[in-house]
């Protein structure tokens, strides 16, 4: 697969044009700490995620009362970007709409993903242009999946993630893909998840509206290993495959799945976006390593 790197004296990071999604981030004397999407578990590394979030029901979404073929995550992640500028510490892909979008979302968009390095700190900016001659809805979206365990003779389960705040929410349960309106709470001590190996036998952990904006990877001596910085995204997502992958997805989202027997113009689903005519979109998350 086609790929850009990036970098400066503390990372590289390695990009793929489909999707451009990261595909690898090597820092310290070159361990790599991104998911390198074995298909025993997952396939992928770190899926952009627009222009829909989550399942959404019968695989259809409606707008204007006219319904469209759409998959799970929306298409951005399957397709190929063009790559605006490469540089040593950034990069810049663009994916326009095409008469194939336009078959599966009517709206005609510019989605801009730029890439920053600063120190040991990776920067994910991302823009939604509206080129449409009427406002025009998305979500948005991260899927980046982190190795972890890091070290060999460790397990995921010596590692905890860690919220910068004390935290109420609870997690929004999912059923086959579906949120059912229900909830529990997995959030220990204020503001801690252990990475137990029973934590995702019931899908994604999806919280809404955190007062965090940070969460950090601690380790078995409990020293952090990297900072998630989630920022002003309505939504956090938190997944693993299943008892033995490898891996932790952290998602920061606008947007979310759908729920079940879900029957609503794509607009007022949760979590979706209103962008006006001629105007545009930004959002960023980080990512820092010690």
């Amino acid at each position: 697969m086609e790929k850009v790197f990036i970098q400066n004296d503390l990372l590289k990071v390695g990009i793929n044009i489909k999707g451009a999604e990261i595909c690898s981030i090597q820092a310290n004397g070159g361990k790599e700490y991104m998911w390198q999407a074995d298909p025993e578990f997952w396939g992928r590394h770190s899926c952009v995620l627009f222009p829909y979030i989550g399942k959404v029901w019968n695989d259809q979404i409606k707008i204007k009362n006219k319904l469209y073929e759409s998959k799970q995550h929306g298409f951005a992640r399957n397709l190929d970007f063009e790559t605006i500028l490469v540089n040593n510490d950034q990069a810049i892909f663009r994916l326009n709409y095409t008469e194939s979008t336009l078959n599966v979302y009517p709206y005609r968009f510019r989605l801009e993903i730029k890439y920053i390095l600063d120190e040991k700190e990776v920067h994910i900016i991302y823009k939604v242009v509206n080129l449409d001659d009427q406002t025009i809805h998305f979500s948005l979206g991260a899927h980046p999946a982190f190795n972890v365990p890091l070290e060999e003779g460790e397990k995921r389960s010596d590692y905890m993630l860690e919220f910068e705040k004390n935290e109420k929410v609870e997690s929004l349960n999912i059923i086959d893909g579906f949120r059912d309106g229900s909830s529990r709470s997995v959030i220990k001590n204020g503001n801690q998840i252990p990475i137990t190996d029973t934590l995702f036998d019931e899908d994604a952990l999806i919280f809404k509206e955190m007062e965090s904006a940070k969460v950090h990877l601690l380790n078995a001596k409990k020293e952090k290993v990297w900072t998630f910085n989630y920022s002003k995204f309505s939504y956090l997502g938190i997944w693993s495959k299943n008892q033995k992958s490898p891996f932790v997805c952290i998602e920061p989202w606008f947007g979310v799945a759908d729920t079940v027997n879900a029957d609503w113009e794509f607009k007022d689903k949760d979590g979706v976006l209103a962008l006006d005519m001629g105007k545009h979109f930004t959002c960023k998350h980080s990512f820092k390593i010690y």
